[in-house]
C-alpha cells in the first residue's frame, strides 16, 4: 500500500510480530530502509499501542495509518492460543 503526501512516497504495510503476541501496520518512506511509525495490536496485552520513531511526520500519514489500521488489522483481539 502506498501514500503520497507533500511529494513523499510512503510505504504501509501489515506486519505480525511472534515475540510481541500480535499484529501492527507500520509506514515507511518509498525507499523502505527506515520505520516511521507503527500501530500494534498487542494481543497479550490486550491493547492498541501507537510508536513514531521519527519525530515528524505529517498528520495526512498518521491518519492514512489509523484509517489503513483499522481496515487491515482491526480492534478485534486475537485469544491467546494454549500450551501444550
Amino acid at each position: 500500500m502506498s501514500l503520497v503526501v507533500n511529494g513523499n512516497t510512503y510505504h504501509l504495510e501489515v506486519a505480525s510480530d511472534i515475540i510481541r503476541d500480535g499484529l501492527g501496520i507500520e509506514v515507511y518512506l518509498s525507499d523502505g530502509r527506515e520505520i516511521l511509525a507503527e500501530i500494534f495490536r498487542n494481543d497479550h496485552l490486550k491493547k492498541i499501542q501507537f510508536s513514531s520513531f521519527k519525530l515528524d511526520i505529517h498528520l495526512e500519514v498518521i491518519e492514512e495509518l489509523m484509517r489503513r489500521f483499522e481496515l487491515s488489522v482491526g480492534r478485534n483481539f486475537q485469544d491467546d492460543l494454549p500450551d501444550f
